[in-house]
């Protein structure tokens, strides 16, 4: 018997009592009144949307800012808070919750996108414990349900008032809290420690594909066969072609859990007429992002617009190093030069075709691509390397989770 299984069997043995939000307190709204320009030069940190969204307990380094004035009436967030988000463009993503685990000597406000939840009694939950509780599957379910929309999705506070929460007792709370703390923290020294290994990935790729004066160097469009796929998408359905579009391609590979579109085989025969993508073409996205890179890995996909797909046209240039080198920082930052836009950069097909890359002999672009491939295996790819051992803690952490936070209500 595990220590939690005996203080549940100690302390809660016939289920633990559950409450409804409304009963266990209130929500309360975030900035209001706040102009364009109250966000220049603040006085007053800020919670931002992200912040909430992309963390479990709210980060305090905090840099966002905004002006309060002497006087003026604003929420400020305390100690066992628990934050979420107002909207989002699906139903899956809003609601999504982040807890002030710490005392803060200095007041925080709350972006205007988000709002809060306040206990009555703080002592009922450990604000560790409603870090885990709020994104635990039992909980997502409840506030998933409390969304409605069309393009873009809201969260009812009124609705959110009858999400309905167990309140074990603290104990067991607090060994709960340790298990996963103990989860969690073994997953961030993984994603640290891939976040250094890409860092020298980085620094390695970019220094083999550093090249000489006597490395000649050519247009892409003159030793490349090319596609812009632009024009109007087909209509999409639920099961044919996958569509890849510019939301699938990373830097370096083609994520398809990422967006999944399909569309006809009748559509997709009069969207390919101007060439089949082929297991190692490379693409390239113009635009929202701008730049992002994959090669293509298998026969049965289309490709959407704001993506050129690239194939050489000479047995003197590899694939695989084509990728490699559109990966690089120094042809990265010609295409950034050479893009246009502002907060959303894009760049035309007729610029992209006029950059150059360096063409070194066929015997050398392979070594690169033999080493390369090694190092991009630990620490891009999803089934073998750190990626892949991450997102297996990530899938024991959210089955312990939900198991250890589905309790039994007590009879009434």
């Amino acid at each position: 018997m595990t220590n939690l299984d005996r203080l549940i069997a100690e302390l809660c043995p016939d289920g633990v009592e559950y409450k409804t939000l409304g009963e266990l307190g209130g929500f309360y709204s975030g900035l209001i009144g706040k102009s364009k320009d109250d966000f220049n030069d603040g006085n007053i940190k800020y919670i931002s949307y992200i912040n909430v969204f992309n963390n479990l307990a709210i980060d305090n380094n905090i840099t966002d800012r905004v002006t309060i004035g002497d006087g003026e009436r604003q929420n400020a967030v305390r100690y066992g808070d628990v934050i979420f988000t107002g909207s989002s463009e699906t139903p899956n993503e809003c609601g999504m919750s982040s807890v002030m685990t710490v005392e803060t000597d200095e007041p925080l406000y709350l972006n205007s996108f988000c709002f809060g939840f306040r206990l009555n009694d703080s002592d009922v939950l450990i604000p560790g414990f409603s870090k885990y509780l709020f994104r635990s599957d039992v909980l997502r379910k409840q506030i998933v349900r409390t969304a409605s929309g069309v393009t873009r999705f809201n969260v009812s506070k009124k609705k959110m008032e009858n999400v309905s929460v167990p309140l074990p007792p603290l104990p067991v709370q607090r060994e709960i809290v340790r298990i996963l703390d103990n989860f969690t923290e073994l997953t961030a020294e993984l994603t640290a420690e891939l976040t250094a290994r890409r860092k020298q990935y980085n620094y390695y790729r970019d220094e083999l594909l550093t090249f000489g004066d006597e490395i000649p160097y050519y247009p892409m469009g003159e030793i490349c066969d090319y596609v812009d796929y632009r024009g109007k998408t087909p209509k999409k359905v639920t099961d044919g072609i996958f569509l890849v579009t510019a939301k699938n391609i990373k830097k370096g590979f083609i994520d398809y859990e990422q967006s999944k579109e399909y569309i006809t085989i009748g559509d997709y025969d009069e969207v390919m007429r101007r060439g089949l993508p082929k297991i190692g073409d490379v693409l390239i996205t113009t635009e929202a992002p701008c730049g992002n890179i994959a090669q293509i890995d298998r026969e049965d996909v289309a490709l959407a617009q704001r993506v050129i797909k690239y194939r050489p046209k000479t047995t003197t240039l590899n694939s695989s190093y084509l990728k490699y080198i559109l990966l690089s920082k120094e042809f990265q930052d010609k295409l950034m030069a050479s893009s246009t836009g502002g907060t959303v950069k894009g760049i035309k097909g007729s610029k992209l075709h006029k950059l150059t890359i360096p063409l070194p002999s066929l015997t050398e672009q392979i070594r690169i691509v033999g080493l390369l491939d090694r190092f991009d295996t630990l620490v891009n790819d999803i089934t073998n390397g750190l990626p892949a051992e991450i997102e297996a803690r990530r899938k024991q952490y959210e089955f312990y989770r939900d198991m250890m936070l589905s309790f039994k209500g007590v009879e009434v």
